[in-house]
Formats: structure tokens, C-alpha cells, sequence
């Protein structure tokens, strides 16, 4: 353990810091959570869109209600790219203490430049953005060109092309002309980029981000051994000490495609496209990071006082998906007796649910991928696929429990030890 841990603050320390003091990243990762009020605010409303009931979806189109519960998703998951667009620079911005609202606009705009204007009808083309480059890998072109937009911005803020205004006008009227001559620059590059584009074979930058660099991201970052080896390095970093958002800020655009691609798999009637994988996702991490639920459950056969007073303080938050109070108040962090059962746990559990998945038939309701992560695995479970799914979990939670079983066994004999120990010398003390 000592070789380990000496291993990770020599390489891995440094690594993990560069990244979490890294603005780009950062700005990532900041900017798809600021687009939460989006997807939990109409996270309720897609789910009872999209129920996976027989005849329901038939039901909502025979009262009229189904045009308008799919109009929310259309103002929100499925163009879900137009607001990473404009949060992502605006956090980039923010941190480079730069004109944040400026850079988040003109990162929206060069988007919507570069992206294609055209759909087909029946009568020829119609001047209209198409709605399916909006959302999936429109996501990952968006942020792309967030993150482009920030870094030019910032550069030609510090290069002094600020237009400056006299003394005496009002802040907003300054603040809005400012970055007058960083607009036309920023404008005149997506421009070029639409034209150099449309002379390829490809038409356009989506079609090739979308065959090309957008095909590899998609197909090594959202594929079995990565996920696997996301929770294996996310839970070896959190038992040392290092959140595990250093490891899945990098991974949330891909998740976000996932989760948009199978929604709208889901609602066009065809098979998700990534079933497999976000089942096994399911299967793999609930209880928190770590899968400490298991620890949880096992503290009701604690005989220290210690560990007894641990589960009321951390059952609940763990239920939802919170372990810090275990993770810092236990601790597991840097205990090595909890070092095999952390670490191992998300791998050894998943691939139990992806050997499930083989000779198990599962439903999944994507839309519940939108609810909060706070959300009790049990509840999620029920809601997305059923008796089936609930029970596929309540076997893999008996699992995690029989993993940190033992273990925690070794911990509160310890522990035990210990209080009675002390009990002991307090009764030695006062006789004396």
C-alpha cells in the first residue's frame, strides 16, 4: 500500500492536479452541469412522455397531448447543443476573466454558422436548422467549438483588440461594444470553416466530425473496457484522496451523446443504441463511487459502537447516492483493509450485469437516464426497466455487500477491540 500510494503521488498526483486546475477541462465540466436546469426541469416531463406502457404513447396521440410532450423535449434534449455551446465558452470565459456573456454568445453563433441550414422536403430544400444536428455527436461538434471560441476569444482580448469606449457610457452599451472587432474575427473563422467544409466531399464540418474524429471518440470512449477502466481509476483515485470528477468531467460529452442517442432511439421506436453499455453502467455504480452501500448494509452487524453510530450518520446519504461522510468519517479512504472492495467493485459488478445481459432480456426507458443522480438506485431501477431491472440490482447490491462483507468484519473487530480496550483502562483508572 505504501509502494502504491507513493506510486500515485509521484505520477498520478501530478496528473490528476494538472487536470483539476486545467480551465478547459474545468470550463467541461462546469458548463454541461450548468445546463441541468434544462434536463432536470424537463426530466418529469419526458418520462411521462415516454412511459413504456402498451397503447400509451397511442393513448397521449389519440387525446392531442403528445405533439406538446414532445414539443418540450425538442426545446430541450434535442437541442441540447446550442445550450453547451453557449454555457461551456461562458464558463471558459468566466475563468480566463474574460467577457463571459460575449464569448457564450459568439460561441452559439459560430456554432449555428457552421452547422447545416437546409432541410429536405417534399418540394425541394427548406431554409430551417435540422433538429438531428442539434443534439447526439452535434454535442460533441458544439463543445468543440466552445472550447475553440474561448481560447481565440481570450487570446485576442489579451492581443488589445477591445474596442474602448469613452468614459460616461453606461456599462452595458461598453461591455456590448467591446469585443466588436473579436466578433468579426471569430465570425470570419466559422465562415471559413462552413466554406472550406462545403467544397469537401463531406458538405459539411458535422458530416465530417461525424465519420471521422467524432466515429473514434465514440467508438473507444463509449465502449465496455473504457467504462470499465473510468470506475477502476475513479475509485483507485477517490481511496486516495482525489475526487473521482477528475476522471469523469473528461467523459461526461460522451455520456451526454449516449444518453441523447438512446432517447431518441427510444422515441423513434428502434433498438438503443447503446442498451448494453448503459445497462452495465446501471449495473456497475449505485451507493456512490465506490459502491459503499454494500459497507452500509453490512455495519448492521456491527458490535462496535464506532461503526454502529457510522451507519446512522451515512445510511441515508448513501441511499442517495452521497458516501463522503464514509469516504472522509470512516474512513475508507487510505484504509487498506477497504482497499480491494473499493476499487474492484464497480469492475466485478459489472461484468456480473454484462454477463446478465447475455442471457437476460432487459428494457430501459432512457428518459429515466435524466433523472437526477441523486436518485436512489432502487427507484431508477423500477422506473427504467421494471420488476426485471429492480431485481437484477437488489442481486448485485447483495453482491456488493458480500464484497465489503468480510472486510468490514476485519475493521470493526478492530474497533471493538479497541473500545473495550479502553473500557478497561477506564475501569482500571477509577479503581485505582
Amino acid at each position: 500500500m505504501d509502494k502504491l500510494e507513493k506510486f500515485l503521488e509521484k505520477f498520478i498526483g501530478p496528473v490528476a492536479k494538472a487536470m483539476s486546475e486545467n480551465d478547459t477541462l474545468q470550463a467541461m465540466a462546469e458548463g454541461f452541469m450548468r445546463t441541468g436546469p434544462v434536463t432536470f426541469g424537463v426530466c418529469i416531463f419526458v418520462i411521462l412522455g415516454n412511459l413504456p406502457l402498451t397503447g400509451y404513447s397511442d393513448w397521449l396521440t389519440g387525446i392531442g397531448l403528445k405533439t406538446h410532450f414532445d414539443a418540450i423535449s425538442n426545446a430541450s434534449l434535442n437541442i441540447l447543443a446550442l445550450y453547451i455551446s453557449y454555457s461551456v465558452a461562458y464558463c471558459f470565459a468566466n475563468r480566463k476573466g474574460d467577457n463571459a456573456l460575449s464569448c457564450g454568445i459568439l460561441s452559439l453563433l459560430s456554432f449555428l454558422i457552421i452547422i447545416p441550414q437546409t432541410v429536405a422536403g417534399a418540394e425541394g430544400d427548406i431554409t430551417a436548422f435540422n433538429i438531428a444536428y442539434l443534439s447526439g455527436t452535434g454535442i460533441l461538434v458544439a463543445l468543440l467549438l466552445a472550447i475553440m471560441v474561448g481560447h481565440l476569444f481570450h487570446y485576442l482580448s489579451g492581443k488589445g483588440l477591445k474596442f474602448s469606449m469613452p468614459e460616461g457610457v453606461p456599462p452595458m452599451v461598453s461591455e456590448s461594444f467591446e469585443p466588436i472587432f473579436i466578433s468579426m474575427i471569430i465570425v470570419a473563422v466559422a465562415f471559413l470553416i462552413r466554406v472550406g467544409f462545403g467544397y469537401t466531399s463531406y458538405g459539411n464540418f458535422l458530416s465530417f466530425f461525424d465519420q471521422t474524429i467524432g466515429a473514434f471518440i465514440i467508438k473507444i470512449g463509449l465502449s465496455l473496457p473504457t467504462i470499465f477502466f473510468i470506475y477502476f481509476a475513479a475509485n483507485l483515485l477517490w481511496f486516495f484522496g482525489i475526487h473521482p470528477n477528475t476522471i469523469y468531467s473528461a467523459f461526461v460529452p460522451l455520456q451526454m451523446t449516449l444518453i441523447m442517442t438512446n432517447i431518441s432511439d427510444f422515441q423513434a421506436g428502434k433498438p438503443l443504441t447503446y442498451l448494453t453499455i448503459t445497462l452495465v453502467s446501471m449495473f456497475a455504480s449505485f451507493g456512490g463511487n465506490g459502491n459503499t452501500i454494500g459497507l452500509c448494509l453490512s455495519m448492521f452487524t456491527a458490535k462496535s459502537e464506532r461503526y454502529k453510530k457510522m451507519l446512522k450518520l451515512a445510511l441515508v446519504p448513501n441511499l442517495f447516492n452521497i458516501n463522503e461522510p464514509l469516504i472522509f468519517g470512516m474512513p475508507v479512504m487510505l484504509n487498506p483493509i477497504f482497499f480491494i472492495p473499493m476499487v474492484f467493485c464497480n469492475v466485478v459488478m459489472g461484468l456480473i450485469g454484462l454477463f446478465a445481459t447475455k442471457i437476460f432480456t432487459f428494457t430501459y426507458n432512457p428518459a429515466m437516464s435524466l433523472l437526477p443522480w441523486t436518485t436512489p438506485f432502487f427507484i431508477k431501477a423500477f422506473l427504467a426497466g421494471g420488476v426485471s431491472l429492480l431485481i437484477m440490482v437488489l442481486i448485485l447490491l447483495a453482491v456488493n455487500t458480500l464484497m465489503y462483507y468480510p472486510f468490514f468484519r476485519i475493521a470493526d473487530h478492530k474497533a471493538y477491540a479497541e473500545e473495550q480496550a479502553a473500557k478497561a483502562g477506564e475501569a482500571f483508572e477509577s479503581v485505582k
